[in-house]
């Protein structure tokens, strides 16, 4: 005798059975080995690229700043000897290193 669990198979993908999305909880047809549905995959793949995103700004603007302070120390600000331009941006590189120890 047929089953429902057997039309199921047959009206959807491959490979693919009708279940509860582990996420959104939603009945949908999903692959075997898959918790997720397609839209709450989907939809962790844009909140991932999205924080890639955030972080890449926040290095960016990391950098920006140390890269700032190198160029004032290198060119900027007169009447410096060369040891005490190359310890400020030694200094400054530094700083590099401790936010990239925290994060």
């Amino acid at each position: 005798m047929p089953k429902v669990v057997d039309a199921a198979r047959v009206t959807t993908r491959d490979n693919t059975v009708w279940r509860t999305c582990t996420e959104c909880g939603q009945l949908r047809p999903i692959p075997d080995g898959v918790e997720r549905c397609d839209a709450c995959l989907q939809q962790r793949e844009r909140e991932a690229l999205q924080q890639h995103a955030l972080n890449g700004w926040e290095y960016a603007h990391r950098y920006t700043g140390v890269i700032g302070r190198i160029e004032a120390w290198a060119l900027l600000i007169p009447n410096v000897s060369d040891a005490e331009r190359l310890d400020h941006i030694r200094q400054a590189l530094s700083t590099l290193d401790q936010a990239k120890a925290v994060s």
